[in-house]
């Protein structure tokens, strides 16, 4: 009997964590043209095909409205925030934009004839989603993204999808810093600043946020407050203190968010004035749409939302639903005080299906992709949503990401996986053969740490390379050649072409990146004054000279078209277009910058 019984538990056991999230999400996010930020319709349409042929039931967004550090006038138009009549400037990035560290470049003068890839409309110049680019002034920047962002919402329940739409509370656009009408509206930390949610227009702007979104999207599932990646560094609480009403609040409830350092009292702080906005929030839309359902989400780092979770869990309403982008831009699981938290209420993970400092690479993750879902499995959390970018270059992650968010019991190793992957795509030969090089570069993480941090302005840093990852690239490309040589199909060629071009991109990038440093260098040294070869005995011209030779033939011999022309070689997704532009506008448009310099301040003789 008691055989029986252990029996039945076990198979009780085994059923209760095989059943798939309740929650199984994406994240696609806004701002760089590699994402949907350059997307149309088209392009979300096969994108959630994509999503539900994967089991995928849930679409969220964020929306940037402002903020600190380089988001202060990040303005994104999907959310229209207009309070006493101010409308803000918002629009989605195009090649016309410079806010991701862009160079502003026409299609046409993108590098040897790749702008012959890029279908523009009638009249339009720059790459980017149409809504963008087609629009004339600001009012229809907003009416075009949110009517395309509206059929996103209907294509999604369609298929059975609910929808999220978020913003960062306690930041705004920068035209509000001037209608404030008491001292205390806002307050300065690190640059920005960051609201009062007891001022009455703080408060004001925070309502006229909801309003458009329950407006606009009517029968939107979720509300989704995001807490600011920058808002509050620097901070000085006892100036914030001094309102009245934030002080009595933060007497209250601070007691919930101390920190193990106890000098640090920004933490409770941040913690008290989070918990404020969130309820605030939270009261409107309940007040406004009751059936909207109210999640709050942040950054994973030590030092930012990770700190408040515990507190946030004790005081506020249960029905919120909790999530949070994993650690170190996914290289890292959710924490493990997530597991407490999930008895008290609904919690989330968010891993990465890429991240995104290295946007020009390949970020295999299946690994990761497979042991933080299950992780969230084990620990009772009630949904997985995935943040990424692209979508072609993450191809295997998202379908690893789906595959265990709707089988977290499933007991296929990381080899199978890649096993499987391969003979669909690449062909027998590539599964034999390929299958271990991948499986050992995911498991290895040898390729973690390749910078193209698209958030940031291109510098010679990107791409480079450390001698193994130079030999792993040379040995895929080696490998994939021999697939080729035994494939037949057409598809799987086509697939095989475009693997190996990727990893031909990621040695010519190091290449180009090497060739172009001493012309920087010699530019850096230049504008601040060190290097512009005044000395008294001649040396220091003679040393300059001599600097300005080598970077002039170290930049001659950069072989940026090879490079380029090998990543447009693959391009087969909008997402990779805008990778393609992205490329010329950083890469092409400094080697030109740097060229330029070196013949107008260095001219030869």
């Amino acid at each position: 009997m008691k055989r029986y019984l252990f029996l039945i538990f076990i198979c009780v056991a085994t059923s209760i964590t095989a059943q798939s999230f309740e929650i199984r999400g994406v994240l696609p996010w806004h701002n760089f043209l590699s994402g949907p930020t350059a997307w149309n319709e088209d392009d979300y349409r096969e994108y959630l095909d994509e999503c539900q042929k994967n089991g995928i039931n849930f679409i969220g967004f964020h929306n940037y409205t402002g903020g600190g550090e380089r988001y202060f006038n990040y303005v994104e138009p999907m959310i229209k925030i207009r309070y006493k009549n101010v409308l803000p400037d918002a629009r989605f990035d195009d090649g016309s934009t410079a806010r991701w560290g862009y160079l502003p470049m026409k299609v046409k003068d993108f590098a040897f004839g790749t702008d012959s890839l890029f279908e523009l409309p009638e009249g339009v110049e720059y790459f980017g989603a149409d809504c963008a680019v087609l629009a004339k002034t600001g009012e229809e920047r907003y009416e075009k993204a949110q009517s395309l962002m509206q059929k996103v919402l209907k294509m999604a329940h369609e298929r059975e999808m609910q929808m999220a739409m978020g913003f960062e509370f306690g930041v705004a656009p920068p035209e509000y810093a001037s209608v404030r009408t008491r001292g205390d509206m806002y307050w300065m930390g690190n640059g920005s600043l960051v609201y009062n949610p007891f001022d009455p227009d703080a408060v004001g702007i925070l309502y006229a946020t909801i309003d458009d979104i329950l407006e606009t999207y009517r029968g939107l599932d979720y509300v989704w407050l995001w807490l600011n990646e920058h808002c509050m560094f620097g901070v000085d609480p006892q100036v914030a203190l001094k309102n009245r009403l934030m002080n009595e609040f933060y007497r209250k409830n601070g007691k919930y968010y101390q920190s193990s350092d106890q000098e640090d009292s920004s933490i409770p702080f941040l913690g008290v004035w989070a918990q404020a906005y969130i309820q605030k929030a939270y009261d409107y839309i309940k007040k406004k749409a009751p059936s909207t359902k109210v999640i709050i989400g942040g950054w994973g780092a030590e030092y930012q939302m990770g700190l408040l979770l515990k507190g946030l869990d004790q005081t506020l309403p249960e029905d919120i639903i909790f999530s949070m982008l994993n650690p170190g831009q996914g290289a890292k699981a959710h924490p493990d005080y997530f597991k407490e938290i999930a008895t008290n209420r609904k919690i989330w993970a968010i891993p990465w299906l890429e991240g995104d400092a290295s946007l020009w690479h390949l970020q295999p993750r299946v690994a990761n992709m497979k042991a933080q879902v299950k992780k969230a499995t084990e620990d009772g959390l009630h949904g997985v949503v995935a943040i990424h970018w692209r979508t072609e270059e993450i191809k295997l992650n998202f379908e690893t990401f789906s595959r265990f968010a709707i089988h977290p019991a499933d007991s296929r190793s990381v080899e199978d996986i890649y096993r499987d992957f391969c003979l669909r795509e690449y062909g027998m030969y590539a599964a034999d053969h390929l299958t271990p090089l991948l499986v050992s570069m995911d498991t290895t993480g040898i390729l973690n740490g390749i910078a193209s941090a698209v958030y940031f302005a291109y510098t010679p840093s990107w791409g480079r390379l450390n001698p193994k990852q130079s030999e792993l690239c040379r040995s895929l490309i080696h490998e994939i050649g021999n697939c080729l040589s035994n494939e037949k199909d057409r598809y799987k060629q086509l697939n095989l072409d475009w693997l190996r071009s990727v990893y031909e991109f990621t040695l010519l990038l190091d290449d180009v990146s090497r060739s172009i440093e001493p012309a920087w260098k010699l530019r850096e040294l230049y504008l601040t004054g060190e290097g512009k070869g005044e000395g008294d005995g001649g040396g220091e011209k003679e040393i300059a000279r001599q600097q300005v030779d080598q970077a002039r033939e170290s930049l001659a011999k950069a072989p940026v078209e090879v490079m380029i022309r090998t990543f447009a070689s693959r391009v087969r997704s909008r997402g990779e277009l805008g990778g393609l532009a992205s490329i010329n506008q950083r890469v092409w448009g400094e080697y030109l910058l740097l060229r330029d310099f070196l013949n107008n301040n260095y001219p030869l003789n």
